[in-house]
């Protein structure tokens, strides 16, 4: 990129310079309603006029690009809210997980409703307590 800048800039500069030269006569410039003129060389005259247009050209751009940036600018903020609320969802969802977890594992023994030293589960006539008529 720093190349393609100098392809372009150096044959821009060579002409603004040779336009120089080659315009060095004087000019009086001077506003119609006001009383003041000022002599000035060709060149400069012209050079200043192509500057304040490119300003003002790119600060009509800029301004009108206002609302895109705005706009821009908002999404981003909610893009951060948003990022914020997940990180805070996912760690009350971990939270939770967690005390779920520690509220149903079986303090000591086999897990309920399992026979003892596998993970199938107990028959319903086993796990009953039987009745005395």
């Amino acid at each position: 990129m720093r190349h393609i800048s100098w392809i372009v800039t150096i044959p821009v500069a060579l002409v603004a310079i040779l336009f120089a030269i080659s315009n060095r006569g004087i000019v009086t410039l001077s506003l119609w309603p006001l009383p003041f003129t000022l002599a000035t060389p060709v060149y400069l005259a012209t050079l200043v006029a192509l500057v304040l247009g490119f300003l003002a050209g790119g600060f009509v751009v800029w301004n009108s690009q206002r609302r895109h940036r705005r706009r821009a600018r908002r999404e981003g903020n909610r893009v951060l809210y948003l990022e914020r609320e997940l990180k805070e969802a996912q760690a009350r969802a971990a939270a939770a997980e967690k005390r779920l977890a520690e509220s149903t594992r079986p303090v000591s023994g086999p897990v309920a409703g399992t026979l003892p030293g596998s993970a199938l589960p107990v028959p319903a006539a086993e796990n009953s307590t039987p009745t005395v008529h």
